[in-house]
């Protein structure tokens, strides 16, 4: 009987262990698709910019390179947060007003009130978990839908953006000493190191800890989270206010890079970072991301409005592109939902 047995159970233990893996396989494929749709665009703007003999590579050299990843890792960190409230079923579309404020905070506290660079960008992200707590606050206890929810609270944090700025801006370039090296780094390559750790980090997380698998349960069916025993509106709180939390982290990047703390900065953002998720393989459906492929969406677009400028008469087509690139995804993305159903 034990030798009958046998057989039946290792077929059962390897179809819940292939079942198990699928999601995993998935995620990999969509990852390794966005890797080679960045290769080819890469490859193809290089071959499209080559220049005249004897003359530098105006896209593929070392400097662009770094100019790629530094505006790139802007989105990118914010992509992040993003990429993780849509695998929960969510959609977050305050980040760039969230980072204008978390960037004019941080930037007054510095510049007028004379706080320590540390201390005053470190507020600055706090505003930022702040405004993800208002989001999760409107969504879990208020019963918000997350599109009206996060729409409101992009009006109210852009809005005092504005209050507090006057419509006037707040140099930090000026209070930076010159060759500011945060850490003994470069500076141009602080905000790409943010983005690979944070990238890392959350992509550990969201693949082994109870809390990922959690996020992916709940956005692929809410209900039979809640009777698994996951505490959906808690872990529904702590997506919404990391998401906001890594807006303020982009927010304060933006300033240093940019030098200034505007009320204007990161207008349109929501696009470009939405669309980088869902461009990395984040299903708008719920249940399925990868925070990798959402950094590499946004180097894919990092890599577009970096090479379209060079190539006349292609300047203003980065926006297109994007709009474009969005919805054949999301259509597809749709129609295999449908076939697997």
């Amino acid at each position: 009987m034990k030798k009958l047995w046998a057989p039946f159970r290792s077929q059962n233990e390897t179809h819940e262990l292939r079942r198990a893996a699928a999601p995993r396989r998935r995620r990999e494929v969509r990852e390794l698709s966005t890797i080679v749709i960045l290769v080819l665009e890469i490859v193809f703007f290089t071959w499209w910019l080559w220049p005249e003999a004897g003359r530098e590579h105006p896209f593929l050299n070392s400097a662009n390179a770094l100019l790629i990843l530094k505006y790139s890792a802007i989105y990118g960190i914010a992509a992040i947060g993003a990429a993780i409230v849509i695998i929960s079923g969510g959609i977050d579309l305050a980040p760039g007003a969230v980072m204008a404020l978390a960037g004019v905070i941080g930037s007054e506290l510095f510049v007028v009130k004379g706080w320590p660079l540390g201390s005053s960008m470190m507020l600055g992200v706090l505003v930022g978990l702040g405004s993800g707590l208002l989001s999760a606050a409107l969504i879990v206890l208020v019963r918000l839908p997350p599109f009206i929810a996060t729409l409101g609270v992009m009006g109210i944090t852009r809005g005092a953006a504005f209050i507090l700025t006057e419509g006037q801006y707040f140099d930090v370039s000026s209070r930076l000493l010159g060759g500011w090296r945060p850490l003994g780094l470069p500076a141009d390559w602080v905000s790409p190191l943010i983005m690979i750790v944070l990238a890392l980090v959350f992509q550990v997380v969201m693949t082994t800890f109870q809390w990922g698998r959690a996020v992916f349960s709940i956005g692929g069916n809410e209900t039979a989270a809640l009777f698994s025993g996951i505490a959906v509106n808690r872990v529904k709180t702590s997506v919404y206010a990391l998401s906001g939390a890594l807006a303020g982290i982009s927010g304060v990047v933006l300033v240093l890079v940019q030098g200034q703390g505007k009320a204007d900065l990161a207008t349109g953002y929501e696009l470009d970072i939405i669309a980088s998720a869902v461009v990395g393989g984040a299903s708008l459906a719920g249940g399925r991301g990868s925070v990798l492929g959402a950094v590499l969406g946004t180097l894919i677009f990092g890599v577009l409005r970096n090479a379209l400028p060079q190539i006349p008469g292609a300047t203003f087509y980065d926006r297109l592109i994007v709009g474009l690139a969005v919805i054949v995804i999301v259509v597809v993305d749709q129609l295999l939902l449908k076939r697997r159903s």
